[in-house]
């Protein structure tokens, strides 16, 4: 997962000559990755006890709260990564981009690791709803309660959307942290309340997100270009057919990337304990890459 997340875009920000932050969800999702690693390893034993996993997720969200949402912690937390984590787009510290963007979504991942640990529960309590029941008013019970809880999804998003969702750019950015889950988890649950409901999906969406990595790295450069400040017109004066030709360029570089990165992924990690095998292969790609920095710099010298 990590090599995934972090292959590919520190190579498409050497090429660009760009800073990793440019490319923040890389950063981010690789920072949330660790860090619900961390809450798993740590006390590891306590995991299967529903109490000890309460008190976990309780310091997970204390020491969360302090980095995140006691002003200027998380600048101070994170600057011995600014040379990673830095970006100088003009603004009065170079940890903006960062604190930004990972305080946006500070919540999201902590919500995501609490629908994780009580999914079995959820999954079990679907599984009793689908039953059939030979009591005609347990049958009616159950519908009733799918009833009542699609009503709250529903209701609880259109209060979202209706508050929420039209606010000004930054009064919203204020309450995005602890509101972006709301749609979110309302359409899971929708989308899962019923067995015909999930019973069913559109291809594309899910091809699709089989390369969303892809496909955000690439939007930097194919949809727009100047580090995401203008757009890239191939067809000036034909908006739609200049969108429909860069759109095709964008999936096929996005899937070819997807699939060259994978075949890197099995390449350099592949799934065997012969480490002479896999030290072998990282010392030929370190080989290579070095021969590869060498012709580029000679001919940059040129």
């Amino acid at each position: 997962m990590l090599f995934r997340l972090n292959f590919l875009v520190v190579f498409v920000a050497m090429v660009t000559n760009n800073g990793y932050m440019l490319y923040y969800i890389c950063a981010m999702h690789t920072y949330w990755f660790i860090t619900v690693y961390v809450f798993m390893r740590v006390l590891h034993s306590w995991n299967r006890n529903p109490r000890l996993m309460a008190l976990k997720f309780a310091a997970y969200a204390f020491f969360n709260a302090i980095i995140f949402e006691i002003p200027g912690v998380s600048e101070k937390v994170f600057w011995p990564l600014h040379f990673v984590l830095g970006l100088d787009d003009g603004s009065p510290s170079i940890m903006h981009e960062w604190t930004f963007r990972s305080g946006l979504d500070h919540w999201a991942c902590f919500c995501g690791m609490l629908c994780a640990y009580n999914y079995p529960h959820f999954e079990n309590y679907m599984t009793y709803l689908d039953s059939k029941s030979a009591d005609s008013k347990e049958s009616l019970r159950k519908l009733l309660i799918r009833m009542g809880i699609a009503a709250a999804c529903i209701c609880l998003g259109c209060v979202w959307f209706f508050s929420v969702m039209g606010l000004e750019k930054y009064t919203y950015n204020s309450y995005h942290p602890y509101t972006s889950m709301i749609p979110v988890v309302c359409f899971i649950v929708l989308r899962n309340i019923h067995p015909k409901l999930r019973s069913y999906h559109i291809g594309l969406f899910a091809w699709l997100g089989k390369i969303t990595l892809e496909t955000y790295l690439s939007q930097l450069h194919i949809y727009l270009m100047a580090n995401a400040r203008t757009l890239l017109v191939f067809l000036d004066g034909y908006p739609m057919l200049n969108f429909a030709l860069v759109t095709i360029l964008y999936l096929v570089v996005s899937h070819r990337l997807f699939v060259i990165t994978n075949d890197c992924s099995n390449f350099l990690l592949p799934h065997t304990k012969d480490m002479r095998r896999v030290l072998r292969n990282f010392a030929c790609t370190a080989l290579l890459f070095l021969l590869s920095m060498g012709v580029f710099f000679s001919v940059k010298i040129l």
